[in-house]
């Protein structure tokens, strides 16, 4: 099965030791501006390539294009969904797309187009963390008792592991320098290993994310979704716009508001 194919059966993809070699020097780049910036609390920043020139400078790095080149056919657009979360763990079970009701909208529906929006989450430090995700909840509900147990899996075994016969939420343990490649629609929590069920801390956890998507009215969707609708999102300046030009990352539709032109879809649209 190919990275794209697990995708869309399974809704995440693991990428085990894919960022190993540089972990370390983007963690500390990353946590340098962390402390120069942000409160010592535990805390998600989202719009963190406006906020982070490190993680900015990182997304354009081989590592980076090596995993989303597993998965897209072609150079996909990034969609400015960028979070760093620092000792913030987000407990509860949810989906991170506008359409965030199981069949209910046009993120569901893939007649015309295939929903690639997906989540590259990097794992920088995570002693006491872990990833849930409810398997093939891009595309249906899983089945009843899934809350009761996890299946416990390293990233590097999950990616050896056939999760067609695994019938209850996956808990990936990473360890620095592992990634998993997620669908929006999926469902997922983070859970810190040494804390209560749906705990907002991990007691040593930083992640960053980036998210990527072909270039399709559920791209255009989403970007609007999250940086025009949500708030603490700002446009990007020239200058970050032309280096993803240049790398052939940005889509010039991205600057116009999806829902200007789909009023009606908004009944659709969870803010949460």
């Amino acid at each position: 099965m190919t990275p794209a194919e697990m995708l869309k059966k399974q809704g995440f993809y693991p990428l085990p030791g894919a960022f190993a070699p540089v972990v370390s020097e983007v963690a500390r780049a990353v946590k340098k501006e962390i402390g120069d910036t942000q409160p010592t609390d535990s805390h998600g920043i989202g719009d963190a390539f406006n906020a982070f020139g490190s993680v900015r400078d990182f997304f354009y790095d081989d590592a980076v294009k090596a995993a989303y080149q597993k998965v897209f056919a072609n150079t996909p657009t990034f969609l400015q969904a960028c979070d760093v979360h620092n000792g913030f763990v987000q407990g509860n079970w949810h989906r991170d797309c506008a359409n965030k009701n199981l069949k209910k909208g046009p993120d569901w529906d893939e007649s015309t187009d295939a929903y690639t929006n997906y989540k590259l989450m990097i794992y920088l430090e995570c002693d006491d963390y872990s990833f849930c995700v409810k398997p093939r909840t891009n595309r249906k509900k899983l089945g009843d008792g899934e809350d009761e147990t996890y299946f416990t899996v390293s990233v590097e075994d999950a990616a050896k592991t056939d999760f067609d016969k695994i019938e209850q939420p996956v808990q990936f343990v990473p360890k620095p320098g592992d990634a998993v490649m997620f669908d929006l629609r999926t469902v997922h929590r983070g859970q810190g290993l040494n804390s209560e069920k749906f705990s907002k801390r991990a007691s040593n956890k930083l992640t960053l994310s980036y998210v990527f998507a072909d270039r399709n009215p559920h791209a255009h969707r989403f970007h609007s979704f999250r940086t025009m609708l949500k708030r603490g999102y700002k446009p990007f300046d020239a200058a970050i716009t032309r280096r993803l030009e240049d790398a052939g990352l940005w889509w010039d539709k991205l600057a116009t508001n999806y829902f200007d032109t789909h009023k009606d879809e908004l009944d659709f649209v969870v803010l949460k």
